[in-house]
């Protein structure tokens, strides 16, 4: 009997990803050798150069692709997140409504974090505040041999923006989670959005995008020497999925108040699978992805999603509906 191939995997834990943590999904032909990524790192670090099958950020994604690195993304999207509870105001800056940061100074731990790029798209696209309208304040060098683009004015602070906030330093604030001071009620911090779930209903009424922020990526050499990988991996996280949202369906497991009602509620807003995998239900996203990567200076043009994800097909191909009717199943 044939020995599994040994894949070494990294992916946060998430409700969506445990199953294939824990060994609770198997993979036929494949033995895991799985690692719960750590924190920030899909953001921080070229994850393929450690794991064979690892969460990655999409903007360091596309730019690993664009400069031609030996790494494809498939359609496995384990994390995507609406950004507009994610951008913080301090309340003395004046700033009532997307409108009013312009001239604003906006701090950011990095510019070219994956949250910060789709924050940009989204302000410029439907409220039209360039990145070039303000003015911009991190707390780190880039890397990734990313650069910002000339036209934008940016500082690198000497403290953590967040403090920097609170401190009437910065007017707003774009961050990848909820920063603590939030969460404790600090009254020097509020939300662009004061009404965050309408202010993301009417985004996602107008646009049908639920934003990607991060995809399964492998290494070339596996692709090029087991193809039939792409569609056991595509399998085994749509069944994992398919199980996080079989557990919810006893929601008095949930330890919120009101889950029954929250879940009847988020499905009926996001449909039965916003998590959904594979290139056909996602072109949208993706693609508004891309464009607004190009913009940002991440890539000099859009990629295609041919040329940038590895399918059940192989590359080049966008995957037809095998993919989108195994990811809707």
């Amino acid at each position: 009997m044939p020995k599994d191939l040994e894949l070494t995997f990294s992916v946060a834990d998430y409700h969506r990803t445990r199953p294939l943590l824990d060994g609770e999904v198997a993979i036929d032909g494949i033995s895991l050798i799985a690692n719960a990524t750590p924190r920030g790192d899909a953001c921080m670090l070229p994850v393929y150069e450690a794991f064979d099958v690892a969460e990655m950020s999409m903007s360091l994604y596309v730019m690993a692709r664009s400069r031609g690195e030996p790494v494809y993304a498939l359609p496995i999207f384990p994390q995507r997140l609406f950004v507009q509870p994610y951008v913080f105001v301090s309340p003395k800056s004046g700033i009532r409504t997307p409108a009013d940061l312009k001239g604003k100074r906006i701090g950011a731990p990095l510019y070219r974090l994956t949250v910060a790029l789709w924050a940009r798209g989204i302000l410029e696209e439907h409220f039209g505040i360039a990145p070039t309208d303000v003015e911009w304040v991190t707390q780190e060098g880039e890397g990734s041999e990313y650069r910002v683009p000339d036209d934008v004015r940016l500082s690198q602070g000497e403290a953590d923006v967040e403090e920097l906030l609170l401190q009437g330093e910065i007017d707003a604030l774009t961050t990848p989670n909820v920063v603590p001071s939030f969460r404790a009620g600090d009254p020097r911090i509020g939300r662009l959005f004061p009404d965050c779930r309408a202010a993301i209903m009417d985004y996602f009424e107008n646009t049908a995008i639920f934003p990607i922020t991060h995809a399964v990526v492998v290494r070339e050499e596996w692709l090029q020497k087991e193809p039939w990988i792409v569609a056991k991996l595509i399998a085994a996280f749509t069944e994992a999925n398919r199980l996080s949202w079989q557990k919810y369906e006893y929601p008095k497991r949930l330890s919120f108040p009101t889950s029954v009602l929250m879940l009847e509620e988020e499905e009926a807003a996001f449909g039965k699978d916003p998590w959904v995998h594979g290139l056909g239900p996602n072109a949208n996203v993706l693609e508004t992805f891309m464009g607004y990567a190009a913009a940002q200076g991440y890539i000099p043009r859009p990629l295609s999603l041919a040329e940038s994800f590895w399918t059940e097909d192989g590359l080049g191909s966008t995957g037809g509906t095998r993919v989108s009717t195994m990811a809707g199943a």
